[in-house]
């Protein structure tokens, strides 16, 4: 219920419109109730009626299929408006949910996505908010209308033959018993589906993002195998949830022909002993249908409400996910000069390990700085603590001499630019990706960016220019000239920190070479810090940092650090050992 209920006010902003379409619901409700009145009144008034004269019998039966065609019209109009309404209302609810979560995913600390596989997070913004909607087109109205037509029904059945309805009243507590059965049953087996949807999601995500390691590797077999897996999975539960309803639909069936073949055996008798007329035994097997089908209706409604509380829970508990931390959001604005030092900090990822411990730097502008380190030493930890993706556990970080949560870190985030060893590109033109869509940045200024770390030649030479179409995550544009975009999208918007996360690792000699040369001339009055593990690239650094299971263990220029002979030593004979 309070998931239900957290739901709903997401109908707040449309409850005129709900008002109007519970109000066409009641009046189709009535009028569905017509028909079958109609052709009772003209079998027992006209066609059976032998005391009237022929013309008189043919003028009722004219005007009661006048009124059975108004009636059936009336219901297909009304129904036409019910359903555009409660689609219209549903898809405007969906699109505020869907609106609200993807705003609250933006505002998710990185560490939630470090935990949550990303087609799990497209799952519950894609495919649990359609079934959010699937509740709010079909199923309130819808259920409105089934209980206003089964007591409709009912109260009508009563009027036409109250003893007919007594002989038959057995079907309804076996039916009643068999909806709870289905309840049961039906809960259990969509858990089980959206479950296994998820996984299915998260594993396509996963490895179709991983293809080009795939084919490399030679795995494409090992990759159908582990996704028939999870495939089998969610066949196997919606064989069980096909179970439910193979079992559920027939039992309802066989109990509405039993009902029938009660109503035309007692019926035949009624009419035999003058007690029922022919039209009353139709009306009554007619209600009867009618009184069935809201019937199945309330159960697959059931089943889409058992849905719907299944991914409202999954999109309530992200939507319930604490939000990132972004520092003090009335707080300093701007870096002025991009001055970092680390007080004696500690980070760790997880419970287990510190990344981090006890870090002591000092980082000014002006200065050229690396930071070398065998893998998993922490070097990209320290980057993601600068820009403020994590925080430190115990110490502070200070930028200009005010601490980090002193900041408003949205504002903050503009000003420390990272480049990473793998830039993302996303789709539009290369424009686009240079200003980010801030479509108030004119073309020259993008330019002249572009010029700064020398891939403007490059751009120059490609048929479409800046208009050149990007497809997904970049594909298509080099290591290298992406890596190149991003440190132009840096520059851009005017940077004081740029931070370069093996930024040189996996390019040609002549990208690297201009990445060298544009990083150089950031330096000379801007905090430039090169993370590395290509130790030829930080040689010219003016200052060199050796991370070692998560300490500061030497720093030094390049040729003062050969001199000691110690772990940087170590590492660099390793890299140019013949």
């Amino acid at each position: 219920m309070k998931l239900l209920s957290r739901l709903l006010k997401y109908a707040k902003p449309y409850i005129v419109l709900f008002i109007l379409a519970i109000a066409i619901v009641l009046s189709l409700t009535f009028v569905t109730l017509l028909p079958p009145q109609i052709v009772r009144t003209t079998i027992n008034n006209y066609i059976t009626n032998n005391s009237l004269p022929l013309d008189q019998r043919f003028k009722g039966i004219f005007k009661m299929a006048i009124y059975y065609l108004l009636s059936t019209s009336a219901i297909f109009v009304l129904e036409y408006f019910s359903i555009f309404l409660t689609t219209y209302i549903g898809g405007k609810i969906v699109y505020d949910i869907r609106n609200d979560l993807f705003k609250h995913v933006l505002r998710l600390p990185m560490s939630f996505f470090d935990r949550h596989p990303s087609g799990q997070i497209t799952t519950r913004i894609a495919n649990d908010t359609q079934n959010v909607m699937d509740f709010f087109t079909s199923v309130i109205t819808s259920i409105v209308n089934d209980v206003f037509l089964l007591s409709g029904v009912i109260i009508m059945m009563l009027r036409v033959s109250s003893s007919l309805f007594v002989n038959i009243s057995f079907v309804f507590p076996v039916l009643i018993i068999a909806m709870l059965l289905f309840r049961y049953f039906d809960l259990k087996a969509y858990k089980a589906v959206r479950s296994n949807i998820s996984r299915v999601n998260a594993y396509l995500a996963e490895h179709i993002a991983g293809m080009p390691v795939v084919k490399l590797f030679n795995a494409e077999e090992y990759e159908s195998k582990g996704f028939d897996r999870v495939n089998k999975d969610l066949y196997k539960s919606r064989i069980q949830q096909m179970y439910v309803f193979a079992i559920f639909r027939p039992t309802v069936s066989t109990l509405y022909r039993l009902a029938i073949a009660a109503i035309v055996w007692m019926g035949a008798n009624y009419i035999a002993n003058k007690t029922l007329n022919f039209g009353d035994l139709y009306a009554f097997v007619a209600y009867l249908e009618l009184f069935m089908r809201p019937l199945e209706d309330l159960s697959e409604k059931y089943d889409v409400i058992q849905n719907t509380i299944a991914s409202a829970e999954k999109i309530f508990t992200l939507m319930d996910e604490s939000e990132e931390h972004f520092g003090d959001e009335e707080g300093k604005s701007k870096i002025e000069k991009g001055e970092i030092e680390f007080r004696n900090v500690w980070f760790r990822y997880t419970e287990e390990r510190w990344i981090l411990k006890d870090i002591n730097l000092h980082f000014k502008p002006g200065e050229l700085i690396a930071i070398v380190g065998e893998t998993g030493a922490g070097k990209t930890s320290i980057m993601n603590l600068i820009n403020g993706m994590y925080r430190p556990e115990r110490g502070k970080i200070l930028i200009d001499n005010v601490e980090l949560e002193k900041y408003n870190i949205h504002e903050l985030r503009k000003q420390v630019s990272a480049v990473p060893q793998d830039v993302v590109l996303f789709t539009g033109t290369l424009l686009d990706n240079v200003r980010l869509f801030h479509e108030e940045i004119d073309e020259e200024a993008v330019k002249e960016a572009l010029k700064k770390v020398y891939v403007w030649d490059l751009i120059e030479r490609l048929p479409n220019g800046l208009y050149t179409k990007i497809i997904e995550r970049g594909k298509g544009i080099s290591a290298g000239e992406r890596q190149l975009i991003a440190l132009a999208r840096s520059i851009l918007f005017d940077a004081k920190v740029f931070i370069l996360d093996e930024a040189t690792s996996n390019i040609d000699v002549q990208t690297e070479e201009r990445i060298q040369k544009a990083v150089r001339e950031l330096s000379r009055n801007k905090t430039v810090i090169m993370i590395a593990h290509r130790l030829a690239t930080v040689v010219n650094a003016d200052r060199i940092i050796v991370v070692h299971n998560g300490q500061i263990v030497e720093e030094g220029t390049h040729f003062s650090l050969m001199r000691k002979k110690g772990i940087y030593y170590k590492l660099y004979e390793i890299q140019f050992a013949k």
